[in-house]
């Protein structure tokens, strides 16, 4: 049997479908464009679509390292430092 599954999420009527769902294909313009913009394809039960990895974050931490200047405490400019003793006593959530 073949059907029309997404290859990328995509928000119709309402509801979102993640890739490797199953398409509605009752609006012939719409399918149309998913298959001519790629985020969709007609697919046989037997293949199995692959999904993306999931990102990773790349950036630092927000925050600048460092004391406020005038010691007050709620002008203060820096972040906890993320050091070994800091990490032990951590509680995991």
């Amino acid at each position: 049997m073949i059907t029309l599954k997404a290859m990328l999420p995509i928000l119709y009527r309402s509801t979102q479908y993640d890739p490797g769902d199953a398409l509605p294909a009752d609006d012939e313009a719409t399918v149309a464009a998913w298959l001519e913009a790629g985020s969709a394809k007609w697919i046989e039960e037997d293949e199995d679509v692959q999904t993306p990895p999931k990102a990773r974050r790349k950036a630092a931490p927000a925050g600048l390292p460092g004391k406020s200047s005038d010691g007050d405490p709620e002008a203060l400019v820096g972040k906890v430092p993320d050091r070994p003793q800091r990490k032990k006593t951590r509680k995991k959530a």
